[in-house]
């Protein structure tokens, strides 16, 4: 499955997060949220981030670079329930962590989607919009 658009939500005063149907697959149960990159929550389904945990497990842990990425990263995830309704419990520590208010956006991302708050999303795209142009694409023929 790809992950693609974007989409604004609100989170709940528990910290419940109504994921858009498109972001999940029919009969998921479970998604993992973990550090992503720039401030952002990356968001994976069981076999994206079985995918993404093996590059990981890849990586040189005898480097100092790759082992604090490793780190980093499994220290983050935190396996979540999808509820009846399609919310996923994000907790009040880690909106703490990554500074989520009550106004967030969504992006799909290939292989996973991304979690930002409103406000950080906005100045990202603000720093970073005009370098699409720039960028390497992937052949696309």
């Amino acid at each position: 499955m790809f992950y693609y658009g974007t989409y604004h939500r609100n989170l709940d005063p528990k910290g419940r997060l109504l994921i858009p149907g498109k972001l999940t697959q029919e009969n998921a149960t479970e998604v993992y949220v973990l550090r992503g990159h720039e401030g952002c929550l990356a968001v994976y389904e069981s076999e994206s981030f079985q995918k993404a945990m093996e590059k990981y497990a890849s990586m040189d842990f005898e480097d100092p670079i790759q082992r604090a990425k490793m780190r980093m990263a499994f220290a983050s995830v935190h396996p979540t329930k999808i509820d009846r309704v399609g919310r996923i419990l994000l907790g009040a520590q880690i909106l703490q962590d990554y500074g989520m208010k009550e106004k967030v956006t969504l992006i799909g991302c290939f292989d996973h989607f991304e979690i930002w708050d409103e406000e950080a999303y906005a100045r990202y795209l603000l720093a970073n919009g005009s370098l699409y142009d720039l960028l390497p694409s992937g052949r696309m023929s």
